[in-house]
């Protein structure tokens, strides 16, 4: 909190978006630091690109669809683990239910990023996101 304001503070560093442009159809992750786009680069195949005021991820043009609902729904939960706050859109979200169990699937979802974050970094936290 602002102690000035009383208002929260946002801190854009630690937020991460991940979407697919409707224009272009190009899966963007936009947001985050160093240490976010190591993420998503090792979790979820995302490629560093140039951008007009600073660097975005994006995934390969060539990559199927299914594998880039899998490299965006794993890289958003490890980011997740790691302690960003991240927006994945539901559409490249492999764990979205289509019977609309949502809650259901936020449930599994936070149980998961919980035991990630409790088992630390290296082939542990690989083998519970894999």
């Amino acid at each position: 909190m602002n102690p000035t304001t009383g208002e929260p503070e946002f801190l854009l560093p630690h937020y991460v978006t991940i979407t697919r442009d409707p224009r272009t159809q190009l899966v963007l992750a936009v947001g985050g630091d160093q240490r976010a786009a190591g993420i998503l680069q090792t979790t979820g195949g995302f490629t560093r690109h140039p951008g007009p005021s600073t660097y975005y991820h994006r995934l390969p043009v060539t990559m199927p669809v299914e594998q880039q609902r899998l490299g965006t729904t794993t890289a958003s939960y490890a980011l997740l683990a790691a302690g960003y706050s991240t927006f994945l859109d539901p559409s490249l979200n492999v764990l979205a239910t289509q019977d609309g169990d949502r809650e259901a699937a936020h449930r599994h979802l936070t149980y998961l990023a919980e035991l990630a974050r409790k088992t630390g970094e290296g082939p542990v936290l690989a083998a519970v996101l894999a």
